[in-house]
Protein backbone atom coordinates (compact mmCIF):
# COMPACT_ATOMS: atom_id res chain seq x y z
CA UNK A 1 0.00 0.00 0.00
CA UNK A 2 2.82 2.36 0.85
CA UNK A 3 4.43 1.67 -2.52
CA UNK A 4 1.15 2.42 -4.35
CA UNK A 5 0.70 5.66 -2.38
CA UNK A 6 4.27 6.71 -3.25
CA UNK A 7 3.66 5.92 -6.93
CA UNK A 8 0.45 7.98 -6.88
CA UNK A 9 2.30 10.89 -5.26
CA UNK A 10 5.10 10.64 -7.83
CA UNK A 11 2.56 10.49 -10.69
CA UNK A 12 0.79 13.58 -9.35
CA UNK A 13 4.11 15.43 -9.05
CA UNK A 14 5.10 14.47 -12.59
CA UNK A 15 1.71 15.59 -13.95
CA UNK A 16 2.14 18.97 -12.24
CA UNK A 17 5.65 19.31 -13.64
CA UNK A 18 4.46 18.38 -17.13
CA UNK A 19 1.65 20.97 -16.94
CA UNK A 20 4.16 23.62 -15.82
CA UNK A 21 6.54 22.79 -18.68
CA UNK A 22 3.68 22.90 -21.20
CA UNK A 23 2.59 26.30 -19.87
CA UNK A 24 6.17 27.54 -20.12
CA UNK A 25 6.46 26.24 -23.68
CA UNK A 26 3.21 27.95 -24.69
CA UNK A 27 4.34 31.16 -23.02
CA UNK A 28 7.66 31.08 -24.89
CA UNK A 29 5.83 30.63 -28.18
CA UNK A 30 3.69 33.67 -27.40
CA UNK A 31 6.72 35.66 -26.25
CA UNK A 32 8.48 34.90 -29.51
CA UNK A 33 5.51 36.17 -31.51
CA UNK A 34 5.23 39.35 -29.43
CA UNK A 35 8.99 40.00 -29.58
CA UNK A 36 9.04 39.42 -33.33
CA UNK A 37 6.30 42.02 -33.82
CA UNK A 38 8.22 44.51 -31.66
CA UNK A 39 11.41 43.77 -33.62
CA UNK A 40 9.58 44.54 -36.85
CA UNK A 41 8.39 47.82 -35.33
CA UNK A 42 11.96 48.74 -34.42
CA UNK A 43 13.23 47.74 -37.88
CA UNK A 44 10.72 50.14 -39.46
CA UNK A 45 12.07 53.09 -37.43
CA UNK A 46 14.48 55.63 -38.88
CA UNK A 47 18.01 55.11 -37.48
CA UNK A 48 17.96 58.31 -35.40
CA UNK A 49 14.74 57.46 -33.55
CA UNK A 50 14.06 55.73 -30.24
CA UNK A 51 12.03 52.75 -29.08
CA UNK A 52 10.68 53.53 -25.62
CA UNK A 53 9.92 50.32 -23.64
CA UNK A 54 7.76 50.88 -20.54
CA UNK A 55 7.50 48.42 -17.65
CA UNK A 56 3.70 48.67 -17.43
CA UNK A 57 2.83 47.56 -13.92
CA UNK A 58 5.93 49.22 -12.49
CA UNK A 59 4.82 52.51 -14.04
CA UNK A 60 1.30 52.09 -12.67
CA UNK A 61 1.88 50.62 -9.21
CA UNK A 62 5.59 50.82 -8.44
CA UNK A 63 7.80 53.30 -6.68
CA UNK A 64 7.51 56.68 -8.38
CA UNK A 65 4.28 55.56 -10.02
CA UNK A 66 2.67 57.84 -12.57
CA UNK A 67 -0.76 57.01 -11.19
CA UNK A 68 -0.28 58.21 -7.64
CA UNK A 69 -2.82 60.70 -6.37
CA UNK A 70 -0.49 63.60 -5.58
CA UNK A 71 -3.31 65.73 -4.13
CA UNK A 72 -4.43 63.19 -1.55
CA UNK A 73 -3.22 63.35 2.06
CA UNK A 74 -1.53 59.99 1.53
CA UNK A 75 0.54 60.62 -1.60
CA UNK A 76 1.66 56.99 -1.65
CA UNK A 77 -1.88 55.72 -2.26
CA UNK A 78 -2.52 54.69 -5.88
CA UNK A 79 -5.39 56.38 -7.70
CA UNK A 80 -8.37 54.04 -7.55
CA UNK A 81 -10.43 52.97 -10.54
CA UNK A 82 -10.27 51.14 -13.82
CA UNK A 83 -8.42 53.91 -15.62
CA UNK A 84 -4.84 53.01 -14.62
CA UNK A 85 -3.89 51.46 -17.93
CA UNK A 86 -5.76 54.12 -19.88
CA UNK A 87 -3.93 56.81 -17.92
CA UNK A 88 -0.56 55.23 -18.68
CA UNK A 89 -1.45 54.81 -22.37
CA UNK A 90 -2.49 58.48 -22.51
CA UNK A 91 0.84 59.54 -20.96
CA UNK A 92 2.82 57.43 -23.42
CA UNK A 93 0.72 58.70 -26.32
CA UNK A 94 1.44 62.26 -25.18
CA UNK A 95 5.15 61.42 -25.16
CA UNK A 96 4.84 60.01 -28.69
CA UNK A 97 3.10 63.19 -29.81
CA UNK A 98 6.17 65.13 -28.65
CA UNK A 99 8.51 62.67 -30.44
CA UNK A 100 6.96 62.03 -33.87
CA UNK A 101 9.58 59.59 -35.22
CA UNK A 102 9.75 57.37 -32.16
CA UNK A 103 7.77 54.30 -31.10
CA UNK A 104 6.72 53.02 -27.69
CA UNK A 105 6.02 49.60 -26.26
CA UNK A 106 4.24 49.07 -22.95
CA UNK A 107 4.78 45.57 -21.53
CA UNK A 108 2.53 44.16 -18.79
CA UNK A 109 2.53 40.86 -16.96
CA UNK A 110 -0.79 39.26 -17.83
CA UNK A 111 -2.52 35.91 -17.58
CA UNK A 112 -2.88 35.56 -21.35
CA UNK A 113 -0.24 36.54 -23.89
CA UNK A 114 -1.71 39.08 -26.28
CA UNK A 115 -1.39 42.64 -27.35
CA UNK A 116 -2.61 45.50 -29.48
CA UNK A 117 -1.20 48.27 -31.62
CA UNK A 118 -2.36 51.89 -31.55
CA UNK A 119 -0.42 53.73 -34.22
CA UNK A 120 3.20 53.90 -33.00
CA UNK A 121 2.29 52.38 -29.63
CA UNK A 122 2.39 48.63 -29.00
CA UNK A 123 0.90 47.18 -25.80
CA UNK A 124 1.80 43.59 -24.87
CA UNK A 125 0.72 41.20 -22.10
CA UNK A 126 3.21 38.43 -21.37
CA UNK A 127 0.96 35.56 -20.36
CA UNK A 128 2.18 32.75 -18.16
CA UNK A 129 2.70 32.64 -14.42
CA UNK A 130 5.32 33.80 -11.98
CA UNK A 131 6.79 37.14 -11.10
CA UNK A 132 8.82 39.52 -13.28
CA UNK A 133 7.58 37.99 -16.54
CA UNK A 134 7.54 41.37 -18.28
CA UNK A 135 11.09 42.09 -17.10
CA UNK A 136 12.36 38.76 -18.43
CA UNK A 137 10.43 39.22 -21.65
CA UNK A 138 11.93 42.66 -22.30
CA UNK A 139 15.42 41.40 -21.41
CA UNK A 140 14.99 38.52 -23.87
CA UNK A 141 13.98 41.07 -26.50
CA UNK A 142 17.01 43.25 -25.70
CA UNK A 143 19.28 40.21 -25.86
CA UNK A 144 17.84 39.28 -29.27
CA UNK A 145 18.44 42.85 -30.53
CA UNK A 146 21.99 42.76 -29.16
CA UNK A 147 22.80 39.41 -30.80
CA UNK A 148 21.28 40.45 -34.12
CA UNK A 149 23.45 43.58 -34.21
CA UNK A 150 20.56 46.02 -34.64
CA UNK A 151 21.52 49.45 -33.37
CA UNK A 152 18.07 50.89 -32.63
CA UNK A 153 18.17 53.21 -29.63
CA UNK A 154 16.11 51.65 -26.85
CA UNK A 155 15.16 53.40 -23.62
CA UNK A 156 13.65 51.19 -20.89
CA UNK A 157 11.35 53.06 -18.50
CA UNK A 158 11.18 51.46 -15.05
CA UNK A 159 12.05 52.11 -11.42
CA UNK A 160 12.76 48.43 -10.71
CA UNK A 161 16.46 48.43 -9.75
CA UNK A 162 17.15 44.85 -10.78
CA UNK A 163 15.42 45.26 -14.13
CA UNK A 164 17.23 48.57 -14.72
CA UNK A 165 20.61 46.87 -14.17
CA UNK A 166 19.74 43.94 -16.45
CA UNK A 167 18.43 46.19 -19.23
CA UNK A 168 21.46 48.48 -19.04
CA UNK A 169 23.79 45.47 -19.24
CA UNK A 170 21.93 44.47 -22.44
CA UNK A 171 22.54 47.84 -24.10
CA UNK A 172 19.40 49.80 -23.26
CA UNK A 173 19.38 53.30 -21.89
CA UNK A 174 17.39 53.69 -18.67
CA UNK A 175 14.82 56.20 -17.48
CA UNK A 176 12.61 56.43 -14.41
CA UNK A 177 8.84 56.33 -14.86
CA UNK A 178 8.43 59.80 -13.37
CA UNK A 179 10.31 61.23 -16.35
CA UNK A 180 7.70 59.97 -18.82
CA UNK A 181 5.79 63.24 -18.51
CA UNK A 182 8.91 65.30 -19.00
CA UNK A 183 10.24 66.46 -22.34
CA UNK A 184 13.75 65.60 -21.20
CA UNK A 185 13.31 61.83 -20.78
CA UNK A 186 15.77 61.03 -23.56
CA UNK A 187 18.44 63.47 -22.47
CA UNK A 188 18.30 62.27 -18.84
CA UNK A 189 18.22 58.56 -19.62
CA UNK A 190 21.98 58.05 -19.91
CA UNK A 191 22.61 56.77 -16.36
Amino acid sequence: MVRIRNLKDETARLKEELARVRDERDSLRQHFSLALMAARDADAMPPDCTLLVIDGWNAILGSGSLTRDRTAKDATRPVCGQGWRKQLVAMVQSWLDRHPGDRAWIVFDGHQANGEVKGRLRISYTGGTGSHRADRFVCDYLRMRLYSGVKTRIVVVTNDKGFRADAKRLGAEISGVEQLNEKSILSTSRE
